[in-house]
C-alpha cells in the first residue's frame, strides 16, 4: 500500500505529464465518441498516456486506470439509460442540445481529485485492516481467486459441476440498454474499434434490438437446448405478452418492430444461463439475482415471475422475490402514450434443488 501512495504522490506532487512534450498520440475515438473531450483536455490526457506508458507495468496500469476512472468527468458526455447524453457545449455537428453537465473539471484538477480520493480510501482500509487483524489474527483464511474474462455462456462450461455454492448476478435487462454505446468512451479508451464493439455487442445477452440469434450448438448438447427451447415455448405469461406485441406490430403501433426478436432471444438466452447455473451449482447452492420488469406499448413484461418459473424447471426453488421500496418508471415514450406506471426492480433468491 505504501508503494502505491508513492505513486499517487508522483503523480499529484510533480505533476510529470504535465512537462512540455511533443506528441503523436491521439486519442482512439469511435464514431460515437469524436469530440466528446475540450481540446485541452484530450490533449492533457494524451501527454498522461505518453507519460505513463514509460513507467514500470504496475504502476502503468494503476495509473492508466485513473484516467479510465475519470473520463466522463472531463468529457461533454454523461451516462443516461441506453446512450450518451451530450452537453450543448460539446462539438458535435449540427446537433442541437439543452443539457448541461455544468462545470466540467480539466483532465488534472479531475485527476489530482481521484488522487486524494484513492488515497484517503486506501488510508480507511490500512485503519481497517489492523483492527480486523486484531479480531481474526487466529481465523485467517486463504480462498484462491480465478477471474474468466469473457461471457459466461462459455467460461461457465469451464467450472466443475456441482462446485458452486452462491451466485451473485445483475444480468443486462430486458431494456433495449445497449451497454456498448453507454460505455463508448471507455471501449475507445481501451482501444477497441467499432468492429469489435459490434461482434461484442453481439456476445452479450441479447437486450438491444441489434441483437441477433445466438448459436449454442458448441456449448450446449441438442437433447438440452430442444428442453429449453420447449421451456421458453410453453411460458404461458411469455407466449401472451409476445402475441400481444405482433398484434401491435400488425396494427403498427410498435416504434421498433425488432423489440419482439429481442425478448424472444432475452428469455431464451437467459433459460440457457439458468440451466447451466444449475449444473454448476451445489445441492442448497443459492443464487441472489437483480433484475428489471420492463414495459412494451403499455403491457408489462413480469421478469422477475417468467424467470423464476423457467428456474424452478430447470432445477431450483424460488424462495424469496424481495421488491424494491422505490419502482422504476416507465419511458418517457411509455408515459406519454399509456400513463406512468413504476415497474417492479427485484431481488430474486433461488436455491438449487
Amino acid at each position: 500500500m505504501n508503494t502505491v501512495q508513492e505513486w499517487l504522490h508522483d503523480i499529484y506532487d510533480k505533476k510529470p505529464w504535465q512537462i512540455p512534450t511533443e506528441i503523436n498520440k491521439t486519442f482512439s475515438h469511435l464514431n460515437i465518441t469524436r469530440g466528446a473531450f475540450p481540446l485541452n483536455s484530450e490533449k492533457e490526457l494524451m501527454n498522461y498516456l505518453f507519460w505513463s506508458d514509460s513507467l514500470p507495468h504496475d504502476m502503468r496500469v494503476f495509473c492508466k486506470f485513473i484516467a479510465f476512472s475519470i473520463l466522463e468527468d472531463i468529457s461533454y458526455t454523461r451516462k443516461d439509460g441506453q446512450f450518451l447524453r451530450w452537453d450543448y457545449r460539446a462539438q458535435k455537428g449540427s446537433r442541437k442540445s439543452s443539457f448541461s453537465k455544468g462545470n466540467i473539471p480539466t483532465f488534472s484538477d479531475a485527476l489530482l481529485d481521484k488522487c486524494r480520493i484513492i488515497e484517503s480510501d486506501l488510508s480507511c482500509l490500512a485503519h481497517n485492516q489492523i483492527l480486523t487483524s486484531i479480531d481474526s489474527r487466529h481465523n485467517k483464511i486463504k480462498s484462491p481467486l480465478t477471474l474468466y474474462e469473457g461471457s459466461n455462456f462459455f467460461h461457465l462450461n469451464n467450472i466443475r459441476k456441482r462446485s458452486i455454492d452462491l451466485v451473485v448476478t445483475s444480468p443486462p435487462y430486458c431494456n433495449r440498454y445497449d451497454y456498448t454505446r453507454t460505455y463508448a468512451l471507455e471501449l475507445a479508451y481501451l482501444n477497441l474499434t467499432d468492429m469489435q464493439i459490434k461482434e461484442m455487442r453481439q456476445s452479450l445477452l441479447s437486450c438491444t434490438v441489434e441483437n441477433r440469434p445466438k448459436d449454442f450448438q458448441n456449448i450446449i448438447d441438442p437433447m438440452s437446448l430442444e428442453k429449453i427451447r420447449k421451456l421458453v415455448s410453453e411460458s404461458k405469461a411469455l407466449t401472451a405478452i409476445l402475441n400481444f406485441l405482433r398484434a401491435e406490430k400488425e396494427e403498427h403501433r410498435l416504434n421498433n418492430n425488432a423489440v419482439i426478436g429481442m425478448i424472444e432471444c432475452y428469455f431464451f438466452e437467459m433459460a440457457v444461463h439458468i440451466y447451466q447455473l444449475a449444473l454448476v451449482m451445489k445441492r442448497h447452492g443459492k443464487v441472489y439475482m437483480v433484475n428489471d420488469n420492463v414495459r412494451y406499448n403499455g403491457i408489462t413484461i413480469p421478469v422477475d415471475c417468467i424467470l423464476s418459473s423457467m428456474a424452478e424447471k430447470l432445477g431450483f426453488k424460488c424462495l424469496k422475490i424481495w421488491v424494491l421500496p422505490v419502482g422504476k418508471g416507465n419511458s418517457s415514450q411509455q408515459m406519454k402514450a399509456h400513463g406512468r406506471s413504476e415497474t417492479r426492480k427485484c431481488v430474486y433468491l433461488w436455491e438449487r434443488q
